[in-house]
């Protein structure tokens, strides 16, 4: 499918088919909130793309410092949807690259496994969600801000 030899569809019928008759139970095992949260947010991203006056908005930004509107976007629509909607705007990949991996760090939908893990902290009995939100952004924080003053000091 990735070489374009197979058509997705055919082959997301050949997976499900299999996986029926194979293994049945391991599609009760995915945490479906969070993969329609994915979903959601590529979908979302297309729309905003056909908007034009926020796709001339993010194009126009995009033309003055890809790096940070790229870590900004990742703060709100998280990091691999806020890459898809801006690699459509800029020819500066690489610093699209850098923009949206330090735009991992920060909020915590900033990354997708960043929300995973607090996901995954949350089943833990006596789980603190509350104190795990502080410490959890506050570390972030501190590390996207140290990232981006070295990036920006070596640049």
């Amino acid at each position: 499918m990735v070489a374009r030899v197979l058509d997705y569809r055919i082959g997301l019928l050949i997976v499900v088919v299999l996986t029926l008759i194979f293994d049945r139970r391991v599609l009760r095992k995915p945490d479906y909130s969070l993969l329609f949260t994915f979903i959601f947010l590529f979908i979302f991203i297309g729309n905003i793309k056909r908007i034009p006056a926020l796709s001339d908005a993010i194009g126009s930004f995009l033309q003055i410092n890809e790096v940070g509107v790229s870590i900004f976007l990742s703060q709100f629509i998280s990091n691999v949807p806020a890459a898809i909607l801006c690699s459509g705007f800029t020819d500066h990949i690489d610093k699209l690259i850098i923009g949206t991996n330090l735009g991992g760090l920060g909020t915590l939908i900033a990354s997708m496994a960043s929300l995973i893990s607090f996901k995954q902290y949350g089943y833990i009995d006596g789980a603190d969600k509350k104190k795990y939100m502080g410490i959890f952004t506050l570390a972030n924080v501190i590390f996207l801000i140290v990232m981006c003053l070295l990036y920006w000091g070596i640049n």
